[in-house]
């Protein structure tokens, strides 16, 4: 039998139904006005998002540092020479380097909890896929598409960072986010290279389970915007405040800037 044909518009309307599920939360029916309750629901709630992000920004190192962890076992036991082990990282790299700054446009319009843990689960998903995996070209191309949605790690986490702190907090706040990066990359490393003893294909399957089960753990903590649960913007992150002064650094700083270019 013929497959079904499925009309355009049918088709459109599917993306967008899928697009309009990580738009960003409208603002709550009712927006809270007691001063005490505001300053209260904004202490819990950036302690809240301030752990949460810290936790899965280090889960994101659980499913991409270790390859290099595993590396010399998988040699061995593939017989995959260091020349097709250093493309793979040097290839993921790349990818994740241009991931990094195409999702950064992406996840600042997006539901910055659901693509975070979006992009954790994916990252997860291919892990299992290349623990099964023997061949070197499906490892090469697996671990690329692992670049690509490891890129969706920070820049949910940059949105969440900018729309919760003001701006003279944001400094000493993204300075303690960074711990995420030392914390994930010890852990798995101390991780890996005990399940590295037994095989190395648990270095790719026990990091994914703990990276999928940390994906819900984001989708139950976090929360895209302060007005998302009646709360009011933070002085100094409103849209017109952020994209005037955004728009003025990245000229400034960046178009202007001999260094970089």
């Amino acid at each position: 039998m013929p497959a079904p044909v499925v009309s355009p518009a049918k088709r459109d309307s599917v993306l967008l139904r899928v697009l309009s599920a990580f738009a960003p939360p409208p603002p709550a029916a009712v927006m809270l006005t007691d001063p005490a309750e505001i300053q209260a629901q904004y202490r819990l709630w950036r302690r809240r998002i301030l752990l949460s992000t810290i936790v899965g920004y280090a889960m994101f190192y659980f499913v991409r540092k270790n390859l290099s962890v595993a590396m010399p076992e998988l040699g061995k036991d593939l017989g995959i020479g260091k020349a097709e082990l250093g493309l793979f990282l040097t290839l993921h790299g790349l990818l994740y380097g241009v991931s990094k700054f195409a999702n950064g446009f992406l996840a600042d319009r997006a539901n910055a909890r659901l693509f975070m843990a979006l992009g954790l689960m994916l990252s997860a998903l291919v892990n299992v896929c290349f623990g099964f995996g023997s061949a070197v070209l499906t490892l090469g191309i697996l671990w690329m598409a692992n670049g690509w949605v490891q890129g969706m790690g920070f820049p949910p986490c940059a949105r969440l960072m900018a729309h919760w702190f003001p701006p003279k907090e944001l400094t000493t706040k993204f300075t303690i986010w960074n711990t995420s990066h030392s914390i994930g990359a010890a852990l798995v490393v101390v991780l890996c290279g005990y399940l590295a003893g037994y095989s190395w294909r648990l270095c790719f399957f026990v990091p994914a389970g703990l990276a999928l089960l940390c994906s819900v753990f984001l989708l139950v903590t976090l929360r895209d915007t302060p007005p998302s649960l009646g709360l009011p913007e933070v002085e100094g992150t409103e849209q017109g405040a952020r994209s005037d002064a955004f728009s003025s650094m990245l000229l400034r700083k960046v178009f202007r800037n001999k260094y970089i270019w």
